[in-house]
């Protein structure tokens, strides 16, 4: 049985709704639970010589029922990106040197993760319950 769906409709379709920018969270303490996390290559704008990877990290933040009556919102998680710069080695591997990767450590205690002899991928933090605070830069 095929489908008469055709998802190239959407190029043609019209509306005479608008969009609505999503208001941000109350600047406060949350759940969330770690999502799949991607790693990327960067560069620098500035200085294109500097580049490296990091680790993107998808959030889903829990909304509580009183916020999301106050937003105005008709879901109870928001997933929110967090990405994590990962300082290597001049050989190009994961630098585990004292005070580096601080970012990436700061998620292994979260998770449970930063104990010596365990082994360890970033890909285990997936599914995990942290904390995470919200602020805002204006």
């Amino acid at each position: 049985m095929t489908s008469a769906f055709d998802p190239q409709s959407f190029l043609d379709a019209t509306t005479t709704e608008v969009l609505v920018k999503r208001p941000p969270l109350p600047v406060g303490d949350y759940t969330a639970v770690i999502g799949e996390i991607t790693v990327r290559p960067w560069q620098g704008k500035s200085d294109p010589s500097k580049s490296g990877i990091a680790y993107d990290i998808p959030l889903a933040v829990e909304v509580s029922a009183d916020i999301q009556v106050q937003l105005n919102l008709s879901f109870p998680t928001i997933t929110l990106k967090d990405s994590c710069m990962i300082d290597l080695t001049t050989e190009g591997m994961i630098d585990y040197s004292v005070g580096k990767n601080r970012r990436l450590r700061i998620y292994r205690d979260a998770t449970d993760n930063n104990k010596a002899g365990q082994p360890f991928a970033a890909r285990m933090m997936t599914g995990s319950v942290v904390k995470v605070k919200v602020a805002h830069d204006i």
